[in-house]
């Protein structure tokens, strides 16, 4: 079984997925980290030196090698991984897709916060929350929307993935 984790960059995807893994004894995959492990260089430098068209097809190439392992896996996708249509449908086809959502008020101030992100370097505030509104849609078509606020806890995601696919 696959989960797949989306969501805006700052959400939690990667520290949400680990621990998620852990408590499902699932193996746990960063699509960013396994695109650095495949391109032998950072997502900023994939950026920086062969620009985002060149990241995206980098991209498709990793979900589509992801798509077809076997077993049990949580996956954490790069915040636009979406994007691409045929990717999002084999995605939403082959697993459970779940949105972990914030709202831009909540984002932007931990956007703040972050570095090494590429697009953090590329786009003002204002460009980043339009980003984030032409996304939303996107992660909307997910199976799950689970709000990362105050309330959220692993146990009620876990529940909450039990009841919907009845495992």
């Amino acid at each position: 079984m696959h989960l797949f984790l989306t969501g805006f960059m700052g959400v939690g995807k990667t520290t949400i997925g680990k621990q998620l893994s852990d408590l499902l004894d699932f193996t746990f995959i960063d699509l960013d980290a396994h695109i650095e492990q495949k391109e032998k260089k950072s997502i900023s430098s994939i950026f920086l030196e062969d620009g985002e068209a060149y990241f995206r097809t980098s991209e498709r190439e990793c979900i589509e090698d992801l798509l077809d392992l076997r077993g049990n896996y949580v996956i954490a996708l790069g915040g636009g991984s979406l994007q691409n249509s045929d990717i999002a449908k084999q995605i939403f086809k082959s697993g459970v897709c779940i949105y972990l959502y914030k709202p831009w008020a909540d984002l932007a101030i931990q956007l703040s916060e972050l570095t090494n992100r590429p697009l953090l370097e590329q786009k003002s505030i204002v460009e980043l929350e339009l980003l984030f509104q032409s996304r939303a849609s996107l992660y909307e078509q997910s199976q799950l929307k689970v709000p990362i606020n105050s309330t959220f806890t692993l146990k009620k995601l876990i529940q909450t993935l039990r009841l919907s696919t009845n495992r």
